[in-house]
């Protein structure tokens, strides 16, 4: 299975567990990471009252630091935990919401010049 973002292609490489999948991208080598990790944690089993399953999106790239022009890894790791029984429609919609706000000036500031939008 591939998944394409923004027109990458990213291929399945390998499965270290049923629950964890990694996805190389089309600038991946020996010497470049180009990569995205999904993951899922289920709930424990037997666990009572509010439990949460997660899940764990990973992209893993690598930069030229601007400083020593050195090749080093950015990393954006998304954990989305959601107590168990959640509707479908409220998490898709939380979905959304990220997706939408990770498009905005305010998240690009964030994650750019570390400023926070008040």
């Amino acid at each position: 299975m591939a998944l394409t973002v923004n027109a990458k292609t990213y291929n399945n490489d390998t499965s270290r567990s049923p629950d964890i999948y990694r996805y190389l991208g089309p600038s991946h080598d020996s010497d470049t990471n180009d990569m995205i990790d999904l993951y899922r944690y289920p709930p424990p089993s037997g666990a009572v009252g509010s439990v949460k399953s997660k899940s764990r999106i990973k992209l893993t790239r690598s930069c030229t630091d601007g400083t020593d022009q050195l090749s080093t890894d950015a990393i954006v790791d998304i954990v989305v935990s959601v107590p168990t029984g959640t509707a479908t429609a409220e998490i898709a919609a939380l979905v959304d919401d990220l997706g939408a706000w990770l498009a905005t000036t305010a998240a690009d500031d964030l994650v750019q010049s570390r400023i926070i939008n008040q």
